[in-house]
């Protein structure tokens, strides 16, 4: 029974968890077809740093030919087949296959800093919908609670004019601020719902959204000096990265055709079975050794280059501006984060004492010192303080974690 029991409580446990942030973001990254789409092109650029490795090596060669030719056809006058088996190695050059590996290598390194570009992306939007929702639900709570208090207020209300006490009027009123209340649950119910189903889509199921607010998360809190997490985050960023490892790739292209403008030395080595011009011919075998090069129609090798250095220095210019940006991100959120902490303590602040204002205009209203109206009042102030608290924890909650994937990336999580 123990063990039984034990087990339960794990499972549970793990089913809540599954039901945090975290692990929200765990089933996003699991199964979301971006996240597929680039690990199916990281596998491909794995293939093509094979087939960059495969230039180091002799290129096989196999030719067989027959021929029908009439017996005045002097070109043809011995062998009707021929086979020819080579082996081609090129000895140098002029770095274009160093070249063409160095490129391969640094589209291997694109492939895997796009996938954590993906990732992070894909972490930025659960969070971001886990955020709306979660903001939603405390605004529904807040409104639930606040419709309860104006229907009890209504109520009293149609006493005291049953009782004449009132006039038609106020009735009129707590009914205004009623369908008002009323219009502001419906909006957050709405967005309850579009934000559960934008998570739905993230995640790929459904979700229960009683687990969902069992295991509520929080604020991920961020320690350390600004200055040596700004550092971290540079240090991290799959984009700087992928940026990066473009200016390699660019400079690689510009080296493979620069390498053009140098001669191909290579080595070919033939063994030839048969001859189109002696009968009954020996078998034969040959070495050579060939000097080649191509320098392109009008040399237009040369425009090749220039080209080659353009893109590099453009890519250099979107790393510049990509850094800029990743700067900008951090210092923002980070201000952000500092912000609505002391925000949500403010705001924490002053709903405690609004609710202690409204049990006491409430308990004076009961004594007949205080108007209803000022019930009223006190009333739709707590609820807009908490709707506002709501749109400052849930934005709050959502920079944090933010931040953390910006410091230690989404792997930490």
């Amino acid at each position: 029974m123990v063990f039984l029991l034990s087990s339960f409580c794990l499972s549970v446990n793990a089913k809540d968890d599954n039901y945090s942030l975290n692990g929200l973001i765990h089933k996003a990254l699991n199964y979301h077809p971006s996240i597929k789409s680039s690990a199916s092109l990281l596998s491909s650029a794995k293939k093509g740093l094979e087939s960059a490795k495969w230039q180091y090596f002799p290129t096989p060669s196999v030719s067989i030919s027959r021929v029908n030719a009439t017996t005045t056809d002097l070109s043809y006058s011995g062998d009707d087949k021929v086979i020819k088996l080579g082996l081609n190695q090129t000895l140098w050059a002029g770095g274009r296959i160093d070249a063409g590996m160095e490129k391969a290598q640094a589209q291997l390194s694109i492939r895997k800093s796009i996938l954590l570009v993906a990732r992070r992306q894909l972490a930025f939007n659960v969070i971001r919908s886990y955020s709306a929702w979660y903001s939603s639900h405390l605004k529904r709570k807040a409104f639930s609670v606040s419709k309860q208090e104006h229907e009890l207020l209504q109520k009293r209300i149609v006493r005291r004019i049953e009782q004449g006490l009132s006039p038609e009027i106020d009735l009129s009123l707590v009914s205004s601020r009623l369908l008002q209340v009323s219009a502001n649950l419906n909006s957050a119910i709405t967005q309850h719902q579009r934000a559960l189903l934008q998570l739905e889509e993230l995640v790929g199921e459904s979700l229960n959204i009683d687990l969902l607010i069992e295991s509520i998360s929080t604020n991920y809190v961020v320690n350390g000096v600004k200055k040596v997490l700004l550092s971290q985050t540079l240090g991290i960023d799959p984009k700087l990265k992928e940026l990066s490892e473009r200016v390699k790739e660019s400079h690689s292209t510009y080296k493979q055709v620069k390498s053009s403008l140098s001669p191909q030395l290579n080595l070919r080595v033939e063994r030839q079975w048969g001859n189109h011009n002696i009968i009954n011919a020996d078998t034969e075998n040959r070495i050579f050794l060939e000097l080649s090069s191509s320098f392109g129609a009008g040399l237009s090798i040369l425009s090749k280059i220039e080209r080659a250095k353009l893109e590099e220095h453009s890519i250099l210019l979107d790393l510049e501006t990509q850094n800029k940006k990743t700067i900008t991100e951090f210092e923002s959120d980070w201000l952000s984060y500092q912000s609505l902490s002391k925000q949500n303590k403010l705001l924490g602040s002053a709903l405690l004492a609004a609710q202690k204002i409204q049990q006491s205009w409430y308990r004076q209203f009961l004594a007949g010192r205080k108007q209803w109206q000022d019930v009223m009042n006190s009333i739709r102030e707590v609820a807009q303080l908490k709707s506002q608290i709501a749109d400052v924890v849930a934005e709050s909650l959502s920079v944090s974690w933010r931040l953390m994937i910006r410091v230690k990336g989404v792997g930490a999580i």
